[in-house]
């Protein structure tokens, strides 16, 4: 048995004395499908839902009581606040894991801590999250320039990822031999494929100025990928989101 670190909103849950215990039990995803049974026939009809199930994550603290603490009641409290969602509604938020060597979940806490004190300075502390069913490349959030060159997803899962132009007028991106345009563009420009949007900010939406193939947004597949852009634009770049099923 081992030990690792929990990092959300920037900080560690070692600022709090509490420490992961590892391997984990982990959960895993599973395709969400569902059976239809016919009558006469053997076997059932298979319906896919063409995605994979969210998980739920149980985690276990060791937690030795930092000396700033006077007792397991501000402890608690302190603990409870950090992972605690920030925004008005709750959503999925990036937790990292240093066992998982850059890789993270996008989760949000499911069930609060529970304080198992052991003695004076000592507890364990459980916590779930629920998980989305893929782990996300930690690099592959970050914004990079497109690049004119084949890009290749290193992983076996479609990615889906947000692109950003900066320009005006018409643009025409095409990825993977399919056109996707975009129409009367002011200033600048989102595309989100994992949240299907199109968009200048959060409150102004362009998902009517665009015409997208099969009313489908891009997708990156497993190995080599083309993206090329055309219009009057000074910055292309994306977040590529590679991503791999908890499987």
């Amino acid at each position: 048995m081992s030990y690792g670190r929990l990092i959300y909103h920037n900080k560690s849950s070692t600022y709090f004395g509490a420490r992961v215990v590892f391997p984990l039990v982990q959960a895993t995803t599973k395709r969400n499908v569902s059976l239809t049974q016919v009558v006469g026939v053997n076997g059932s009809y298979i319906n896919d839902n063409l995605n994979y199930t969210d998980i739920t994550q149980q985690i276990t603290f060791i937690v030795e009581r930092p000396i700033f603490y006077k007792d397991w009641f501000t402890w608690g409290m302190d603990f409870g606040d950090w992972l605690t969602c920030k925004d008005k509604f709750v959503k999925y938020e990036p937790f990292y894991f240093d066992h998982f060597r850059g890789w993270h979940w996008e989760a949000y806490v499911s069930e609060s801590p529970t304080v198992t004190p052991q003695s004076s300075n000592i507890a364990n502390v459980t916590m779930s999250l629920v998980c989305k069913p893929f782990l996300i490349d930690d690099e592959s959030i970050k914004y990079q320039p497109v690049s004119t060159l084949p890009i290749y997803n290193p992983t076996q899962y479609n990615s889906l990822p947000l692109f950003h132009i900066v320009g005006n007028g018409d643009f025409t991106m095409t990825v993977n031999g399919l056109d996707y345009q975009f129409k009367d563009t002011d200033d600048e420009l989102f595309i989100d494929s994992e949240k299907c949007l199109v968009y200048k900010s959060l409150t102004e939406r362009r998902t009517s100025r665009a015409i997208l193939p099969n009313h489908e947004y891009p997708q990156l597949i497993p190995g080599k990928n083309t993206i090329s852009l055309s219009g009057n634009y000074s910055k292309f770049e994306y977040q590529p989101r590679w991503r791999r099923a908890i499987v």
